[in-house]
């Protein structure tokens, strides 16, 4: 019987995805920042970012197109790369916005399914948005500054 994969196991899996197949050296999955966008999944290897977008259904993937940093110009978004991962026959090859790639989760693989398909030897197919990756590398800096560090403030004596 073949199991349904949630959105949480999608979101795993894209991570696993960019650490291992994409060798990004720092991978974020729904990192909450002050930027508008919270991706799925992000990564950056080089000077390359790489978002992974997931999608457990149709109508998913359709309100994705409503959202307010992907209808108001294609480099006001994060990724240079840009891609979808579902289940197989969830996203239909056709509809893949220009430029975006679809891989899809079929057991313990991912297999590129339809649009762009990575190449880190290639030219991005967009421009990000760095302002909001900085912002989005900064808050996790934040959080791990705040959790990690220790800081010892002596008295001097007077």
């Amino acid at each position: 019987m073949k199991t349904e994969m949630t959105h949480a196991d999608l979101v795993k899996r894209a991570g696993r995805w960019l650490r291992n197949t994409i060798n990004c050296g720092v991978v974020f999955e729904e990192l909450v920042s002050a930027t508008t966008e919270i991706p799925d999944a992000i990564g950056w290897t080089s000077q390359k970012s790489v978002l992974v977008e997931c999608k457990t259904s149709h109508a998913d993937f359709r309100a994705d197109k409503k959202k307010w940093h992907r209808a108001h110009g294609k480099n006001d978004a994060l990724g240079m790369w840009r891609f979808y991962m579902a289940a197989p026959g969830i996203i239909p090859i056709d509809e893949i916005p220009d430029g975006w790639g679809l891989y899809e989760v079929d057991g313990k693989r991912v297999i590129h399914a339809g649009g762009e398909r990575y190449a880190n030897s290639k030219q991005p197919p967009f421009t990000s948005n760095a302002r909001k990756e900085n912002t989005l590398l900064l808050s996790a800096i934040r959080r791990l500054q705040i959790s990690s560090c220790v800081y010892i403030v002596e008295e001097k004596d007077t």
